[in-house]
């Protein structure tokens, strides 16, 4: 039966799982336990189990019964994991980078963009500097904007009135002025080059899928 280099991982996962299943019946084949409860631990009638108190816990496997499926199911991974390794040297897929330009690309070379390249690109785009919107514009350049916030500066105090009640007033006493310069892009050409990144790395997800569906290699006899 013809198996794909998908199908690979997919049994690695299989074979992972039946050796943790195997080495944790390895552990529970080196003892049987027998467990009561007695009225008495010397003389006659010592170490009695009292009715419905004993229980014994049985061995399903042995020792040799282990290790034989587990050297049996190591093997086997090996045999895939090469089979794997070999297979990712000539699979190949088709994606289409940021600069537009159709570019095939071993297996590995797609794994190192998608699961390093591409989360860099992208923490570099969303952290790179917006202008800020809807704000008091009070210069705009090539390059950079400057714009400007105005708060008062309050005071409260309470007076008397002519019939004596307690009135509070509110006197401006100044301005905090902030101006502030900014140098980042357009908000939107930023979320755009977001955009294009996670196509691209949509794109490879779609390439690395393609390459997964190159039959395995079979290894040379040695």
């Amino acid at each position: 039966m013809t198996m794909t280099l998908g199908d690979a991982f997919n049994e690695r996962k299989k074979v992972g799982a039946e050796l943790e299943k195997w080495t944790n019946r390895l552990r529970q084949a080196g003892f049987l336990k027998r467990e009561f409860t007695t009225k008495s631990i010397e003389g006659d009638g010592s170490f009695e189990p009292e009715p419905g108190s004993l229980r014994v816990s049985e061995r399903h496997y042995t020792i040799e019964e282990c290790q034989s499926m587990i050297e049996s199911l190591i093997a086997q991974d090996q045999d895939l994991a090469l089979r794997i390794s070999a297979t990712n040297q000539v699979a190949t897929g088709t994606v289409v980078d940021l600069d537009g330009n159709e570019r095939t690309l071993s297996v590995p070379a797609l794994l190192v963009l998608r699961n390093d390249i591409i989360p860099k690109l992208e923490e570099v785009a969303r952290a790179t500097p917006v202008r800020s919107e809807d704000v008091n514009l009070i210069e705009e350049a090539d390059g950079h904007i400057v714009h400007r916030s105005i708060k008062r500066i309050e005071r409260k105090r309470e007076i008397i009135s002519e019939q004596g009640h307690k009135i509070e007033e509110i006197e401006i006493e100044g301005y905090k002025v902030v101006d502030v310069t900014e140098f980042g892009g357009p908000r939107r050409a930023v979320w755009d080059h977001v955009d294009r990144i996670q196509a691209y790395a949509a794109g490879i997800k779609q390439a690395l899928n393609d390459a997964n569906r190159t039959e395995l290699v079979e290894l040379e006899e040695v």
